[in-house]
């Protein structure tokens, strides 16, 4: 389900068709790690939910696990408010900026939502050893709106990539920054302490070491000579009247070593390492109590209009996990619901589609409910019924998976939505031995299969799509205005420059300077390109250009297509050149909202859940 989402998009007639015989796709099997390598499992920080464990020692820059597609949740809070619905979703805690996914160019507003990893690392300000590449691949695995069904119903965004930034000792837990903000906008976070208030410890700590050295007799730690228990004594008592009387229920506070030892040993290595060893857990104790979510790996799938599918990475025996499934539930899915300008009689707005990440989520027939996993590769598994399934889900053993609050099946809607926090987990599990390198399936049930032909049936390529090219897939160099008049770009594709402009500014032609970059960016069109030329830092044999460029004026683009940040615009007739544009200065986009993942009509449409193990509870629809 990546580039192929839930892949709700195969036609049913493709599937015996297409399959090789033996099942097999492009995914390699991980024979260098013939056992778990990354692990789901109860985090290291208290009251923080799961986290996530390297099961293997990782160097500085390796990547932590199999890349993770993204989801975009486009402008949720406009269409909610059209719709009137409550749109304070669980989403909104686990997404990233559009901004740090490349998304931004792409719509309005809204979330990128990072299924897999992504979605799961805590943050620990102390202890940050990895970061989001932020450089996703687009496209749809060799799909085409233009003759390909299946190409709006999962998206395109896939390959993103969280690489180590040091060292990772096997049992791990994997880190990342929120960013401050993120926790100074909840008043529930106002104690978790950031990198400064550990630097404000080790100021403290030196002066208390300055102390105990003063006034204890020569000791932070034990005394010396024949007043070592005495200055050890004392060294304890202080750190105790101090802890005591400190900044409790501050960050700073929080930031203080957990223990005298600690405190002993961070006095030489900081206060921030001195954390170290409490996020490390050992492999007997994550092969006890974690969950493997590198089982299964993306490929592309060997079901056609399915893009990209799950490929075990191991054998996987009968009624073994294929994957973990924590879920994001959502009691309304009309909160999901888009929205144009179109009302009913009665002045009501109309839906018109949904977001694209129900094609990732579980429902029932006879239930508002929608339940989302996001923590693991489950979103690349496919549909496939009959003797293609290989895989069930079921609800997670909370025994064994103390994340899973099953009392919440007994609860009402109601409760779900009242209850901002994560607390239900399903298993996909194996119904059968799976081979290394087989493709896996689940059966996303009739109702699903019904929807998806009845699709099929309709479906016929949008207007224009022939000439469709995504703006990332578009050849160097660029070309100008008078080479587009004879071979045009696709009407997707727009060019953006760094330019700040404001209304009466002076008009003319300025020559580009490095910190523009800075500046915001607007459309803006090619006027010529100069001679090639080599740069320093360039690649071997790797031709540079450097272009002129005109800004685009108000009545040149379409106002409603052009996103906030570039606004306003030159003025009609004014005249802004900009010279000696390096390429890496020219952002090339599609057009906002043009990409596959925001047509129109397109298929949606959540997985169902087995009549049998949802629960009665849910079901709130006649």
């Amino acid at each position: 389900m990546t580039p192929s989402g839930p892949s709700k998009r195969m036609e049913r007639a493709t599937y015996e068709m297409i399959r090789p015989s033996n099942g097999i796709g492009e995914a390699a099997v991980d024979v260098e790690h013939p056992s778990c390598r990354l692990f789901l499992a109860e985090s290291t920080i208290p009251n923080a939910g799961l986290g996530i464990f390297t099961g293997i020692d990782l160097r500085d820059g390796d990547a932590i696990a199999e890349p993770d597609i993204i989801v975009p949740l486009h402008d949720a809070h406009y269409h909610a408010t059209r719709g009137g619905i409550d749109d304070d979703l669980l989403w909104f805690n686990y997404a990233w900026q559009p901004s740090e996914m490349g998304m931004h160019f792409d719509m309005q507003g809204g979330e990128a939502l990072v299924l897999g990893t992504g979605c799961v690392p805590n943050c620990n300000f102390a202890l940050l050893n990895a970061v989001e590449e932020h450089q996703p691949i687009y496209d749809h695995a060799g799909l085409h709106r233009s003759r390909d069904v299946g190409t709006t119903g999962f998206t395109g965004f896939h390959g993103q990539r969280m690489l180590a930034t040091r060292d990772i000792p096997a049992g791990g837990e994997i880190f990342v920054t929120y960013g401050e903000n993120w926790f100074e906008n909840r008043p529930e976070m106002s104690s978790v302490p950031f990198g400064e208030n550990y630097h404000n410890v080790d100021v403290f700590l030196a002066r208390f070491k300055y102390l105990a050295l003063k006034y204890g007799g020569g000791s932070t730690t034990g005394g010396r000579n024949d007043n070592r228990q005495a200055d050890g004594d004392f060294s304890r008592d202080l750190w105790e009247v101090v802890t005591a009387h400190g900044w409790f229920g501050t960050r700073n506070a929080n930031a203080l070593p957990l223990t005298f030892e600690d405190a002993s040993l961070a006095q030489s290595i900081g206060s921030a390492m001195s954390r170290l060893p409490y996020s490390v857990r050992t492999p007997e104790w994550l092969a006890s109590h974690g969950q493997c979510m590198d089982n299964i790996r993306p490929g592309n799938s060997t079901i056609t209009q399915a893009g990209r599918g799950a490929f075990a990475s191991r054998p996987i025996p009968e009624g073994g996990l294929v994957a973990p499934g924590p879920l994001l539930h959502i009691a309304n899915r009309a909160a999901l619901y888009l929205y144009d300008d179109d009302d009913d009689d009665d002045g009501h707005a109309m839906p018109s589609g949904a977001q694209l990440i129900l094609n990732y989520c579980f429902g029932h027939g006879r239930s508002t409910v929608i339940l989302c996993p996001y923590t693991s590769p489950s979103a690349y598994i496919n549909h496939g019924s009959g003797p293609l399934t290989n895989v069930r889900v079921r609800w997670s053993d909370p025994s064994t998976t103390p994340h899973h609050n099953a009392f919440w099946l007994e609860e009402d809607v109601d409760f779900l939505r009242k209850t901002n926090a994560v607390g239900l987990s399903i298993d996909f599990v194996a119904t059968r031995d799976i081979r290394p390198g087989e493709e896996v399936f689940l059966d996303y049930g009739p109702e699903w299969e019904a929807a998806w032909d009845e699709y099929v049936r309709q479906w016929e390529p949008p207007p224009g799509s022939k000439g469709y090219v995504p703006a990332s897939m578009l050849k160097e160099p660029l070309r100008t205005l008078e080479e587009q008049s004879s071979e045009p770009y696709p009407d997707n594709v727009i060019f953006y420059c760094h330019y700040d402009y404001h209304p009466g500014d002076v008009e003319g032609s300025f020559e580009w300077e490095d910190d523009w970059m800075e500046l915001r960016l607007g459309p803006c069109q090619i006027i010529s390109r100069g001679a090639p030329s080599m740069e320093e830092d360039a690649e071997e044999d790797e031709v540079v250009y450097v272009y002129t460029t005109i800004m685009l004026t108000m009545d040149q683009v379409d106002t409603d297509m052009i996103l906030t940040f570039m606004l306003p615009l030159p003025r009609p007739g004014e005249v802004h050149i900009l010279t000696d544009v390096p390429r890496w200065a020219i952002e090339v986009r599609d057009k906002p909202y043009a990409k596959d993942e925001f047509a129109p009509r397109a298929f949606r449409h959540e997985m169902m859940m087995p009549d049998d193990m949802f629960p009665e509870a849910w079901k709130n629809v006649a």
